[in-house]
């Protein structure tokens, strides 16, 4: 069995789960069509608001800065890896792992949020928490982290000066 993880402009567009697969939106906010595209979502496994607030203010900063990679600054800036594993263990998330992992012994699990790189997104680290304690199951990221490229180049006359910048958050946040 294996559990896989994508996000929802690839669900179908480029991978297509199987009949008999389960497919879950692991979002805090779906959108109408998330009901669509998923089996069902389950809001408790996304990474709680403060953690994903603080990210995409992060992000949002490195976006205007000009930064070629605004999801890996928000992810180390925040800590993101330790809080959202930190949040995983509380007894919430840690019942619906637990029901996942029996689901993932029988068939494929699907994990869908709307971040494109695994790298940079909770889904990876659920699914690693997913198969923590079963052999046989495999963790598949679509599409393949390792095939999306980063941008090392900085842009700098994409700079957007209206509103908080990286250096706002370097204070003492």
């Amino acid at each position: 069995m294996t559990v896989r993880t994508t996000y929802f402009g690839g669900l179908n567009a480029h991978v297509e789960p199987t009949e008999g697969d389960d497919v879950f939106g692991v979002v805090r906010y779906p959108r109408e069509f998330v009901e669509r595209l998923t089996d069902r979502n389950i809001p408790a496994v996304a990474p709680p608001d403060n953690l994903l607030n603080a990210y995409k203010s992060v992000e949002e900063a490195a976006e205007r800065n000009g930064e070629p990679n605004p999801a890996a600054i928000a992810w180390d800036s925040v800590s993101f890896e330790p809080r959202y594993l930190a949040y995983l263990e509380r007894t919430g998330p840690r019942r619906i792992i637990d029901e996942l992992r029996e689901r993932a012994r029988d068939r494929d699990v699907w994990l869908v949020c709307w971040e494109k790189d695994a790298r940079w997104c909770h889904r990876r680290l659920l699914a690693n928490a997913i198969v923590a304690d079963l052999e046989d199951v495999e963790v598949v990221h679509h599409p393949d982290p390792s095939t999306i490229p980063i941008d090392d180049e900085r842009e700098a006359d994409e700079t957007d000066e209206s509103g908080p910048t990286l250096a706002d958050f370097a204070g003492g946040a």
